[in-house]
């Protein structure tokens, strides 16, 4: 299974050790493919790169993608635009965020019925029930 994690990078930062633990545990299903979502340095990473190649690059990893696995606790355009092109090309899509860190998501996330979406107050609730949310 090829997982896409999506989280906020340009947003903040915040939920890194989050977005760690997750590649962790979703790495027990099947390939991680955005692993920089968890990495301190992808800023800085990609000011080496232009942002045409780095866009065609995550472009092609959600369409080769079979699920996507978004932390979506801190608002992030980047999150927003992945969701709504994955779901445009018919992926599946979960959605998690942390109540604790906020009170509510988007209602283009909330109202869209084809995203899963799970709140959460400790970040086991959700890698506890990983193999059930992932439908292996």
């Amino acid at each position: 299974m090829k997982i896409y994690l999506s989280g906020s990078i340009y947003g903040g930062t915040q939920k890194i050790e989050t977005y760690k633990i997750l590649i962790k545990e979703l790495e027990k299903y099947g390939e991680v493919m955005n692993k920089q979502v968890a990495d301190e340095n992808t800023i800085a990473n990609e000011a080496y790169q232009k942002d045409e190649e780095i866009f065609k690059d995550l472009e092609n990893k959600l369409y080769e993608a079979d699920i996507i696995f978004a932390e979506v606790s801190i608002p992030s355009l980047g999150v927003g635009y992945e969701l709504g092109f994955s779901d445009k090309i018919g992926k599946k899509i979960i959605a998690i965020y942390d109540c604790n860190y906020v009170e509510k998501v988007s209602t283009m996330i909330r109202g869209n019925r084809r995203i899963r979406l799970i709140s959460y107050k400790d970040i086991k609730e959700i890698t506890d029930h990983l193999k059930e949310l992932l439908e292996i």
